[in-house]
């Protein structure tokens, strides 16, 4: 695998990731109304507890923004980056299971597996194949 294709395959994970993002805040109004409810109450509590203690809201968009940022280092072969990113999306799906479950309308759920599959195949690209090397400190 050429750079310029392990460039374009995390650029296409950025792309889907932020998409999917969109998709889930943007796409409730295509959830019928017991669905919607039940994501309004959970966003509610969501934003309730980051307000109570501002640490959490603070955690969550550090995780959002540092594994935004660590898939840039990725493009870049930052060395160490792999592990920066392999951290970041271990945290972040944490905090997705402590949150709340995703609630998508099936025409945007394509958008939330395609990003579970980029993201696996970046973590295999970074630490099964040759690229691995790239990733190493001179």
């Amino acid at each position: 695998m050429t750079e310029l294709t392990f460039r374009l395959i995390v650029s296409l994970t950025v792309l889907v990731t932020v998409a999917g993002i969109g998709a889930e805040e943007f796409g409730s109004r295509r959830l019928s109304e017991p669905l919607r409810t039940v994501k309004a109450q959970m966003k509610s509590l969501t934003v309730a507890s980051s307000k109570q203690n501002p640490i959490y809201g603070l955690m969550r968009i550090s995780l959002v923004l540092g594994y935004l940022i660590s898939l840039v280092a990725l493009a870049f072969f930052v060395p160490f980056s792999p592990w920066t990113y392999l951290f970041f999306t271990i945290a972040w799906s944490i905090l997705a299971v402590i949150d709340a479950p995703h609630i998508l309308p099936r025409p945007f759920v394509p958008l939330y597996e395609a990003s579970l599959i980029l993201n696996g195949a970046i973590l295999g690209l970074c630490f099964l194949s040759p690229l691995a090397m790239r990733f190493s400190a001179p």
